[in-house]
Formats: structure tokens, C-alpha cells, sequence
């Protein structure tokens, strides 16, 4: 399935997603940690970008990405060869 998300869009969405769970996290969980993080990370981009993939299937690669440095663009590049294999 060749999908067509522009790089760069999908990685400042990640961005905007981290800074708003953040807000998320301190003020409506109290300072807990969000273990499921990566179902609200792939809520926020699909409201953002649209229904590119399910649900399901994008919180999963979210949870796969590899931290290599900055998290939002190892991120975007992995969910973007998921999309283009």
C-alpha cells in the first residue's frame, strides 16, 4: 500500500502530539507516566494528518520507532517505510 504523507508534516505532528501529551500527562494524569502513550500519540495524529492507516496498526509502528536521537523524525521516517515498503 503506497500512502502519501509528506515527511516533514508527519514529523512536526509528532512534535505538536509530544508537547501535548506532556500537557496531557501533567495535568490531567497528575505527573503519571502514560503507558499508553503511543494510542494517544496515533489518536492525534490521525485527527491531524487524517485516517491514513488504522488505528491500531499506527499506535503498534509508534511503539516499534527507534529513538535514534531525535525521536520525531527516527519516528516519522519509520511509520513513513512502514507506509512505502
Amino acid at each position: 500500500m503506497i500512502v502519501d504523507i509528506n515527511l516533514r508534516a508527519l514529523e512536526q505532528a509528532l512534535n505538536d502530539a509530544g508537547e501535548n501529551h506532556k500537557d496531557y500527562e501533567l495535568n490531567i494524569l497528575h505527573g503519571q507516566r502514560d503507558e499508553q502513550w503511543a494510542g494517544w500519540y496515533a489518536a492525534y495524529l490521525l485527527g491531524r494528518l487524517g485516517n491514513f492507516i488504522s488505528p491500531t496498526t499506527l499506535t503498534n509502528w509508534l511503539e516499534e520507532s527507534p529513538d535514534e536521537g531525535n525521536w520525531s523524525e527516527s519516528a516519522a521516517l519509520y511509520i513513513i517505510k512502514q507506509l512505502n515498503p
